[in-house]
């Protein structure tokens, strides 16, 4: 018998209901992409209004993220699948730069030509078909009840982005057989008002002396936190101590490190200076520690005002003017709603979760939209409500870098959309 799951919700939560509210609305233009999930509905209006805190964080960066997923059945005829095989394809769009934005857009492009091609540094689509086609050959042959399903697929996440910085981390999951899979990160930083890539000798006037402070900051983490003794005990086991500089050292190379909203972090490929079950481990350099050494330029922009987050269905009406700043859509079948603020809100996302049990929560398992801030406005959503665990969240940091998670769900009184706070579901049955 299935376990079923049932969500509880405090009484706190009916007082995120939405005020209800129509009026201004605006979104910026659509991609070219016809398949683009984020449709350009209602139609721009002439003049769009610049967010209070412009003179501070500049103008939103928005970053939509779009899934692109392909599958491949057995040769034989059947409905096995074989092969899966997608990519995050990632849209910047920049109010206050186009150019930069078609520069880090056309450099994004690459990167998935390169991750669909192979051409490089990797198997591509035809490489894991190859490997897929074999694999069933294998057990057509010799009757092997192994694991037919080859996949490889790269998903986006956003580290940071702001007026100053987009950083953007990469990670690559694939399995081709055996006892599990295996998945890397790599990472692209760039300036937004240029839309250049960054290196790591372009973070600073002397680079010598980030390096030096990145090495102490990993020395030191390893040898007292206790949560890294296990990969300090792997590493010396095999390792004299010089050998661990030059193991650290290597790990500061282009692709290898980003820029997020806690500092300077540098991580490692799996095995690279741990187990498999080390995964990738990550050393952060925390931004006051790299005062006077990291371009100020580089710097987070200072964060001060707060807001509350709201909703309401998009056929809704009141009183209150909404400003819209993108519309996303998860699921076409869904009904609509708007996301909105009161006031400002940081680094707002929207992801797709599962909930994994009371110990894990949620796990998000796709990124769908990231604006550095939103300010007296919002973004339109279309999706699917599930009857039971909710699957979309809306994620956001206040002035103090505070996260704060909440769900989309709908009351089982009378329908009524609400935001549930992460904290507030408990699964039973």
């Amino acid at each position: 018998m299935k376990k079923k799951l049932a969500i509880i919700m405090t009484a706190a939560l009916l007082a995120l209901l939405a005020a209800c509210g129509t009026g201004d609305i605006y979104l910026h233009d659509a991609p070219d992409d016809p398949a683009s999930t984020q449709a350009a509905e209602p139609d721009p209006v002439a003049a769009e209004v610049t967010p209070e805190p412009a003179d501070t964080l500049g103008a939103p960066v928005i970053l939509n993220i779009r899934n692109i997923t392909e599958t491949y059945p057995a040769p034989d005829g059947s409905d096995r699948i074989i092969l899966t095989f997608g990519y995050d394809d990632v849209n910047v769009y920049l109010q206050s730069d186009a150019a930069a934005a078609d520069a880090i857009n056309q450099y994004l492009a690459t990167q998935d030509e390169i991750y669909y091609s192979g051409t490089g540094n990797g198997d591509g689509l035809n490489g894991y078909l190859e490997i897929a086609t074999d694999n069933f050959a294998l057990a057509q042959d010799h009757g092997a009840g192994m694991n037919l399903e080859t996949s490889c697929m790269r998903s986006a996440n956003v580290d940071r982005a702001d007026s100053r910085i987009i950083s953007i981390r990469y990670r690559t999951n694939s399995y081709s057989g055996g006892a599990h899979g295996t998945y890397f990160d790599r990472a692209y930083v760039f300036e937004t008002g240029s839309g250049n890539r960054l290196s790591f000798d372009d973070l600073t006037a002397d680079p010598a002396a980030l390096e030096k402070l990145v090495l102490e900051t990993m020395n030191e983490t390893l040898k007292n936190d206790v949560r890294y003794k296990p990969i300090f005990d792997y590493m010396t086991s095999f390792n004299s101590d010089q050998n661990l500089d030059d193991l650290l050292k290597a790990l500061i190379r282009d692709g290898s490190w980003t820029l997020d909203a806690e500092g300077l972090t540098v991580f490692s490929d799996i095995y690279e200076i741990g187990s498999y079950a080390d995964g990738v481990v990550r050393f952060t350099v925390p931004y006051d520690a790299m005062s006077g050494i990291l371009d100020e330029a580089l710097l987070p922009p200072e964060r001060t005002a707060d807001g509350e987050l709201r909703i309401m269905r998009l056929d809704d009406l009141g009183s209150d003017a909404i400003r819209l700043t993108d519309k996303v859509t998860v699921t076409e079948d869904g009904p609509e709603f708007r996301v909105y603020t009161d006031g400002v809100l940081y680094d707002v996302s929207i992801d797709s979760v599962t909930y994994i049990n009371d110990d894990v929560g949620f796990y998000q398992t796709e990124t769908h939209w990231y604006c550095s801030y939103l300010s007296h406005a919002g973004v339109q959503v279309q999706t699917m409500i599930p009857e039971g665990m909710p699957n979309l969240m809306i994620r956001y940091r206040d002035a103090g870098g505070d996260v704060h998670s909440y769900l989309i769900t709908e009351s089982g009184l009378d329908g009524t959309v609400l935001l549930m706070e992460e904290s507030s579901v408990v699964a039973v049955g």
